[in-house]
């Protein structure tokens, strides 16, 4: 085997090499629509063509079928130069155009397509020599040879069969809880390692995990709907799951029953409220969490969406509960926006059962202390017809539905029986980026907003820290373009695309990667993170808000359209 080895090793090369280069490409899947727009430019087209859209899986079909030639070459022409060098020549074709391809932007995400690449690389290894074994042993008829055979045999048929069957090994919780605020109640989330049913109790009273009257059973994440009053005098609650190995028709067979408990202060506004607001973690779990930990005497925290870059895997739709339960420990409160990255990937259809949501959506009102909140989701960041969205977005509908909800709102105003109006929504209402999209709604709603009487709304998507304060004289030049703050930018006279709105509520963008409002902070730092505390102190009317980076220091923040100095801290009036 070996002198077969030494003798075709450049074939060898070639398709370990074709492997290599094929797996990489599919792992780049994530980008492949920045290919194609790419591309489309390069040739001067707008929008790509149905053919560019799908030109990157044309290339990783084609790339395949290449590792398929490099194998039947390896096997049936060792010996055959051409084979060799139209690989040769084929490979390093794509090698180049995979460097040019991450150069060109692809760095950003080599986060997501890395650990793809590694997985599926090691994967199909484990495969290659588990065949090698199998069918072209080191030595024949040798004894340990044949033991290794069956134990691997044997090995595969177990793991199959404990995979086809979903069989785990224990029963335990693999996600602590996590308390939303939604409407007038919580929303308890936390997940088991295997299917099972699930309930809280609270003043041994019991809530279940329900579905049409029945407890589920068939699900490993559990959201629990309790009444807020409830938790909030009780001070503590436990959740507890029962593991479900069958359910039959008539019968079926369960494990151990399970359960934590846990404390639990709710939002309290007689001495004042303290709230801390993140965005845009995109995975830097270390340092976002850092910067909420420095936050004193907190009442409950708000997740403004894209906690990481896309939804493909189980792990990234609990990102946020493990963000939430890091900070929290399932004793206090949370609110969750969703962002525009979390409508990307597999479990984006999931999320809703994993964080606070409603009928399935995520806009709502919500409740702590004396806190009315509302929570709006403006979707993706282009408008519908976008080519991005392969025509998949419909969220004009989704938009109206909301505006629907906030003319309700103002009909009923149910916020006038709380002191303090808290708004939280991912894309920025008050501000209209260079793009131009969703003018007409951000309108609407900043028109309601108006009219409701906002103390404070709170944003992210933008990777900036941007205040918008109300009765502030912002800058606009002759052609109706926002004019940056000279000191910001470091240039007189540099204007920005887009423009304001007319509100007159105080908003602010609380987030983004680094330590300071304008550092460039590379994908892969997981431990710089910028958010937003608030200070709410309803003896003066006044609320005091400071952005904090992981190292526990104020970061100082221009207004960018307002001519001054950058502040540390801003201090306002409610309404």
């Amino acid at each position: 085997m070996l002198k077969a080895l030494k003798k075709n090793l450049w074939s060898v090369i070639c398709a370990f090499w074709t492997l290599v280069v094929a797996l990489f490409w599919t792992a780049m899947r994530v980008i492949w629509s920045g290919i194609s727009k790419v591309i489309a430019d390069a040739f001067g087209v707008g929008d790509p063509t149905a053919f560019l859209l799908n030109l990157p899986l044309y290339i990783c079909i084609f790339l395949w079928g290449v590792f398929a030639f490099a194998v039947v070459a390896l096997v049936f022409l060792p010996d055959k130069k051409w084979a060799k060098i139209t690989l040769t020549a084929v490979l390093g074709v794509f090698t180049i155009a995979s460097i040019v391809v991450v150069v060109m932007g692809a760095i950003d995400y080599l986060y997501f397509i890395l650990p793809k690449f590694g997985m599926s690389l090691l994967v199909s290894l484990g495969i290659v020599m588990f065949a090698l074994l199998l069918f072209f042993p080191p030595v024949k008829n040798c004894k340990l040879c044949i033991t290794l055979k069956c134990v691997c045999v044997a090995l595969a048929i177990l793991l199959g069969v404990f995979g086809g069957f979903g069989v785990t090994i224990g029963s335990y919780f693999t996600h602590g809880a996590v308390v939303y605020a939604v409407e007038d109640d919580y929303q308890i989330v936390f997940s088991t390692n295997h299917s099972a049913t699930a309930w809280v109790e609270i003043v041994g009273e019991k809530y279940y995990d329900l579905f049409a009257g029945s407890m589920k059973s068939n699900d490993t994440v559990h959201k629990i709907v309790v009444p807020q009053d409830k938790l909030d005098q009780a001070k503590s609650y436990t959740i507890c799951a029962e593991k479900m190995n069958y359910r039959g028709p008539f019968g079926g067979f369960k494990g151990k029953i399970i359960s934590k408990n846990y404390t639990f202060r709710p939002a309290d506004s007689s001495d004042g409220l303290v709230y801390y607001v993140m965005s845009d973690v995109h995975h830097a779990r270390k340092g976002a969490v850092a910067t909420a930990n420095a936050v004193e005497n907190l009442d409950f925290l708000v997740i403004l969406g894209d906690s990481v870059g896309m939804m493909d895997y189980y792990d990234d739709v609990q990102f946020s509960n493990v963000l939430a339960h890091d900070v929290t420990k399932g004793q206090m409160p949370v609110v969750y926006a969703r962002g525009n990255h979390e409508i990307k990937g597999a479990y984006a259809e999931e999320l809703h059962k994993y964080v606070g949501s409603k009928n399935g959506s995520f806009y709502y009102w919500f409740t702590l202390g004396d806190v009315f909140g509302i929570t709006l989701d403006l979707g993706e960041d282009h408008d519908d017809d976008w080519w991005e969205y392969y025509g998949t977005a419909q969220f004009e509908k989704y938009h109206e539905e909301q505006t629907l909800f906030l003319q309700e709102l103002l009909a009923t105003k149910p916020y006038q029986n709380y002191n303090y109006t808290l708004v939280a929504c991912h894309i920025p209402i008050q501000f209209v980026n260079s793009r131009k999209n969703h003018t007409e709604v951000k309108a609407d709603w900043t028109d309601l907003l108006n009219q409701i009487g906002v103390d404070l709304a709170v944003y992210g998507h933008q990777h900036d820290l941007y205040p918008f304060l109300a009765g502030q004289d912002t800058m606009y030049n002759a052609k109706g373009k926002l004019e940056y703050n000279s000191q910001f930018k470091g240039e007189q006279g540099k204007t920005y695309g887009g423009y304001l709105t007319d509100y007159n509520f105080d908003g602010f963008i609380v987030g983004r990667r680094g330590t300071t409002q304008t550092d460039d902070v590379g994908a892969f730092n997981r431990r710089d993170h910028i958010g937003m505390a608030v200070k709410v102190d309803f003896a003066n009317g006044t609320q005091t808000c400071w952005y904090l980076n992981s190292k526990g220091e104020t970061v100082a923040v221009y207004n960018p359209f307002v001519e001054g100095p950058a502040q540390t801290e801003f201090v306002l009036n409610l309404k």
